[in-house]
């Protein structure tokens, strides 16, 4: 049963509350495809919505002392919105900046002052149903942040501009929030080093941890860490977690409970407390490494961008370079020499080196994009049954809850050293068309000049 939005136009499908025994019947398929349309229509629906918020927004900031909002009872046009749609404050800026896509506003250069719309594969996919409010937010404030006032040529400027929003319009499509949101900040980062780098002292300045005792005695616990900061903590809970989870696991003590990693990273860090305390003696919890992958440019010069395999925000070959030289941190070297990573047949489990080269390409779950730290190395061609090799064309990182997904509902996956790809069961997808995994698929080629190193 195939449905389209035009369908419901035309009065083929009846928009009337669905009986419970009408829900039952549908197949998987007609219940995916009508899941499909409905929110389609939401995001239709919403189209005016967001211009109505977006007039709102100009009435009351425009004006002096709060204009339409503060006459209307409410703080601002964020408030009033809110209060309107029933949503959250959050959502109310998703609909005022969605529907500011419509107001003419930006430059007679090709930013839209000459009364075209500002940034118009957005508008039009909004417009489509294609984008959510949220998602449309995001590309947008993404492509403000990117402009140049003074940027000499531009002209320029806007055809590259132009084209990445293209590209970023395509990724939105494919991927969920918070998948986007990773390309953002990848985007972010690459377009302006200059820039990014001094948003990096600016986060360094803000960092703060405050501990304040609640009157049921509870401790809470309220902070900012900029990323370098978070980088050693995440990846040393996380491995905590894992350690927990995995011999829980092996156990066969059943699936976790509701809190229970949450409680874990308590306990971790009580006695990470405790061994500081008494630092003569063992450490506590299980050992593990920050790893960061680095261009041997980016490494040496400081120029260009590397990961960190606990945090989705890029580092700056600067700030790559400062983490470096402590203890605790394992540079990965792009391009340089490195350990044997292919062992064909001669070990059961892939190798630490492995393990590295495959987050390289993978990027944490290759279907997910969970962490690093909540993956392991899986065959492909399975060792034993299938003799598959322990090599990297055969191995891909898989959360548990993915690689279970993987194996019990059909999906296959194909890889190569740099590329892995994921075909869906026909169930899923009549055509079977590959779906691009790993890091390739949150990765946007910059428009107009060559990357950083990375």
């Amino acid at each position: 049963m195939e449905i389209s939005v035009m369908d419901v136009a035309k009065g083929l499908v009846p928009l009337r509350p669905f009986a419970e025994r009408d829900l039952q019947t549908l197949s998987e398929a007609e219940l995916a495809s009508a899941m499909e349309v409905s929110a389609r229509l939401v995001r239709l629906a919403a189209v005016p919505q967001a211009m109505l918020a977006a007039e709102v927004s100009r009435r009351s900031e425009d004006e002096p002392g709060g204009g339409m909002a503060r006459r209307h009872g409410h703080r601002n046009a964020t408030r009033m919105v809110a209060k309107g749609q029933g949503g959250t404050p959050g959502q109310a800026r998703d609909a005022i900046v969605t529907g500011g896509l419509f107001g003419g506003e930006g430059g007679g250069d090709g930013s839209g002052a000459d009364g075209g719309v500002r940034w118009p594969a957005i508008a039009a996919a909004v417009t489509a149903g294609d984008l959510s409010q949220a998602q449309a937010r995001l590309l947008i404030e993404t492509l403000e942040g990117l402009i140049d006032e003074g940027c000499s040529d531009a002209a320029d400027q806007w055809r590259r501009l132009r084209e990445l929003e293209q590209k970023l319009v395509a990724k939105a499509l494919a991927l969920s929030l918070a998948d986007l949101r990773k390309v953002c900040l990848d985007v972010t980062a690459r377009w302006n080093q200059v820039d990014w780098e001094a948003k990096e002292r600016q986060r360094r300045a803000q960092r703060f941890l405050n501990l304040s005792e609640r009157a049921d005695g509870m401790v809470s616990v309220t902070g900012l860490l900029d990323p370098a900061s978070a980088a050693p903590i995440i990846t040393w809970l996380d491995a905590q977690v894992a350690d927990k989870f995995r011999k829980k696991r092996d156990a066969g003590e059943g699936p976790a409970e509701p809190g229970e990693a949450g409680r874990i990273r308590v306990d971790a860090l009580v006695d990470l407390a405790r061994h500081g305390m008494r630092c003569d003696q063992p450490g506590s919890g299980v050992s593990t490494t920050v790893v960061v992958r680095v261009s041997e440019e980016a490494l040496r010069r400081g120029l260009g961008f590397g990961t960190c395999d606990a945090l989705a925000t890029p580092f700056s070959g600067g700030e790559l370079r400062r983490l470096a030289v402590d203890a605790g941190i394992l540079p990965i070297v792009l391009g340089g020499g490195s350990a044997p990573l292919d062992v064909g047949y001669a070990l059961r489990f892939f190798t630490a080196a492995q393990r590295h080269a495959l987050a390289e390409r993978d990027g944490g779950c290759a279907f997910c994009h969970a962490p690093v730290s909540w993956c392991d190395a899986h065959h492909l061609a399975w060792w034993k049954l299938d003799s598959g090799p322990t090599d990297l064309a055969n191995g891909v990182l898989l959360c548990t809850r993915c690689h279970h997904r993987i194996h019990d509902d059909g999906w296959e996956v194909k890889a190569t050293r740099t590329r892995v790809w994921f075909i869906p069961p026909a169930s899923v997808d009549p055509t079977r068309t590959p779906r691009e995994g790993g890091k390739a698929a949150l990765h946007v080629d910059l428009p107009g000049r060559a990357d950083p190193p990375r």
